[in-house]
């Protein structure tokens, strides 16, 4: 059997959508999250994480249809959560390339082996944060859209 690659997945998403991965535990990731999230609305984009789901729904099926979803990805893998590097890894799995994805860490964290290779913004205030996020999300935006 062939071996699937990057390039055997036609990504449909919906043009907007930033799904961000993170941990919900921990020092400052409220203040993370807020960070992201203006940087999103003033690229007009919309940040989401699936704890502002509503309802009873069934949490990795709702992760797996955001992930799915999202034009661009945001991974913050500060405080190395399992959590964050499955849903990393399920990015990457159903089709998102390089361009689609900004991993972001607070300076210091450690980052695992798998993930070492990958270029990783590290941060070490909010404020140095919202500025990786902007510049980074809006070369995103002007490297893949076709405009």
């Amino acid at each position: 059997m062939a071996r699937a690659t990057e390039n055997d997945y036609e990504k449909e998403f919906v043009e907007g959508l930033v799904f961000v991965g993170l941990s919900f535990e921990g020092a400052g990731m409220s203040e993370v999250y807020s960070a992201i999230e203006d940087e999103c609305q003033k690229l007009d984009l919309t940040a989401r994480r699936v704890d502002e789901n509503v309802g009873a729904g069934l949490v990795i099926d709702e992760i797996e249809d955001l992930i799915e979803d999202a034009e661009f990805v945001v991974f913050d893998l500060t405080y190395e959560r399992p959590n964050v590097y499955y849903e990393l890894g399920y990015a990457r799995g159903v089709g998102n390339e390089p361009l689609d994805i900004l991993l972001v860490a607070h300076k210091g964290t450690t980052v695992h082996f798998d993930i070492a290779p990958y270029r990783v913004q590290f941060y070490e205030s909010t404020e140095q944060l919202r500025g990786l996020v902007a510049r980074n999300l809006a070369g995103m935006i002007e490297q893949t859209r076709d405009e």
